[in-house]
């Protein structure tokens, strides 16, 4: 989505799962929102500045989809902005006034009806929307005054290369190394963009021309095209060039990944806007086969179509409440009692098919929905919980972060918020953590669980064996619980190795004062030896398949004890 002030209604809701359909429906919220904003806003003391600002955003429920509104409204949001209102500010006070709206629309209801959630998470959204493209337009304003045009005008000078009968190669650039820019200084990323677009730009004869795209990434639009062999040639070159540390003005030096798309106008497509994204498919692809660069072909567009259809129905899935938690249960194998579940998210397209999950995880994070799925999660989680209490079943929860959620320092804002709402214990769910997502950012991912585990919220160690982190840095965690991997329960007859894997994460576990849970136990054999190495946590197939509720509830019930 990228957008400028000038367009007729900029703000792209439907990227977020908002229809045109849902906006009207945001006026019963009219009178709630206002008030959460006007509260939300009192720390903040009052400036003219500010209060137009909040006079602006209380007006969204009523006025959402009127352009004159999105550009009044955008216009107070860079105004704030620019005299020192940060980005942190701002996300602390749209985080305050929706738990303020839940909490005046929620609070103390024994019951909360569909429509009435339905309505909430639209409200939600639509704020997420108007937030992205406000922060969206506030960068490109940015890298315009810096002198790094941005996408828009890639595609305004492409459109008119086209008209000029030129033949056009566009490249999609991107330089990433996670680790290294994690270690850069303020004044250091802040300088990198400039140098990078320097050193692109001297590679590049005088007609051609280099843009900023979005998330690091660069166009380069290479005019009067004869052959491919120019725009591979000019790949290859800026490979050569980056197989070299860029040099940063203090003297550092770090070392970027440069991966490359290739598309050309107008063979693949009339389109400027479809030009560039057939050199982004192109760089998409070379996630697979791992080339330097990669030129565009029309089965790169059809996967891409495939995928796209598949996102749609996801979002849509998303946005009316039809992605569905299963509930597998765990048992005690010693007092043969039924201590929780996990939940385990399934989702059924229109057509029948069942998407794996972790394709379904896979694009929630691609498309940035990670924030409202995980608000989905954590609540569906509550109304589960709920509705077992109504069963007379009050067994523990269990349910899976995404690696973006542990680096997420709003999390426990957002799961304490759910918890007050629906009046739930903390200590009656657990979320499941992966390796790998602890070894994305040690120190934020650290503080994010202490702060959980502050709350009583339980945590877990999931597929823990299976990554690289090391055992002095799991006892700095706080963990109650490790789960150990289907794949070693599996192995433990048929590897001396892998017994003994099981035999230390259980003695390891005991040694740190938390619990083992085995996953995967598929037969009374491995439910013993687990039993007999002192880890009496069982989840598998032994027991029972995930299930939905009503199943479960009827398993639970006849479950032997």
């Amino acid at each position: 989505m990228t957008t400028t002030l000038d367009s007729t209604g900029f703000i792209d809701y439907a990227a977020f799962g908002v229809s045109e359909d849902d906006l009207p429906s945001l006026r019963a919220l009219d009178a709630v929102w206002r008030t959460a904003v006007a509260k939300a806003a009192a720390p903040y003391g009052t400036t003219h500045l500010l209060d137009e600002f909040v006079a602006r955003t209380g007006e969204l429920p009523l006025r959402i989809n009127e352009n004159l509104w999105q550009r009044s409204w955008m216009h107070a949001w860079h105004k704030l902005s620019g005299r020192g209102f940060s980005l942190a500010d701002m996300f602390g006070f749209f985080n305050r006034a929706t738990a303020i709206a839940e909490a005046d629309l929620f609070g103390g209801q024994p019951q909360i009806g569909r429509l009435q959630l339905e309505l909430f998470g639209i409200l939600r959204r639509s704020v997420v929307a108007a937030i992205s493209c406000a922060i969206e337009l506030g960068e490109e304003a940015r890298d315009t005054e810096a002198g790094l045009p941005g996408e828009w005008m890639a595609m305004r000078t492409l459109r008119e290369m086209g008209e000029g009968g030129q033949r056009v190669a566009v490249l999609s650039v991107s330089m990433v190394n996670r680790q290294a820019l994690s270690n850069l200084t303020a004044s250091e990323l802040q300088s990198l963009p400039g140098l990078l677009s320097g050193q692109l730009s001297s590679l590049l004869r005088p007609q051609d021309k280099a843009f900023t795209g979005h998330e690091g990434e660069w166009l380069l639009l290479l005019a009067d095209v004869t052959s491919m062999a120019q725009p591979a040639l000019a790949a290859s070159q800026i490979h050569r060039v980056f197989d070299h540390p860029v040099r940063l003005l203090g003297g550092r030096g770090i070392l970027l990944d440069a991966s490359i798309g290739i598309a050309m106008f107008p063979e693949h497509g009339n389109e400027a806007d479809e030009v560039i994204q057939a050199a982004r498919l192109a760089r998409a692809s070379l996630q697979v086969s791992r080339e330097s660069f990669a030129i565009f072909d029309d089965s790169m567009r059809q996967r891409w179509q495939h995928r796209q259809q598949l996102s749609e129905e996801l979002r849509e899935a998303l946005r009316k409440d039809r992605l569905m938690l299963y509930l597998q249960p765990q048992v005690n194998s010693d007092s043969r009692t039924c201590f929780g579940a996990e939940l385990l998210l399934r989702w059924r397209r229109d057509n029948g098919d069942w998407v794996p999950p972790p394709l379904i995880v896979e694009l929630i994070e691609e498309y940035g929905w990670r924030a409202q799925f995980t608000s989905w999660l954590v609540r569906a989680a509550m109304h589960q919980a709920a509705a077992l209490d109504t069963e007379g079943i009050g067994i523990s929860l269990s349910l899976n972060l995404t690696a973006g959620d542990l680096l997420d320092t709003d999390l426990p804002e957002i799961v304490g918020q759910c918890l007050e709402s629906w009046r739930l214990p903390a200590e009656r769910f657990t979320l499941e953590l992966t390796e790998t997502a602890l070894m994305r950012d040690r120190e934020r991912g650290l503080e994010v669980m202490t702060r959980l585990r502050a709350m009583g919220v339980r945590l877990a160690l999931d597929d823990f064996g299976t990554g690289f982190s090391s055992l002095s840095y799991l006892a700095t965690l706080p963990l109650n619980e490790i789960k150990i991997d289907r794949s070693f329960v599996v192995g433990m007859f048929s590897s001396v190795d892998n017994l003994r894997i099981v035999r230390t994460i259980i003695d390891l576990t005991h040694d740190l004062g938390m619990k083992s849970l085995a996953e995967g136990v598929e037969d009374i054999m491995q439910r013993d030896q687990l039993f007999a190495l002192g880890c009496t946590q069982i989840q598998g197939y032994l027991y029972a398949k995930p299930m939905p509720m009503a199943e479960f509830i009827a398993w639970y019930r006849a479950f032997p004890t």
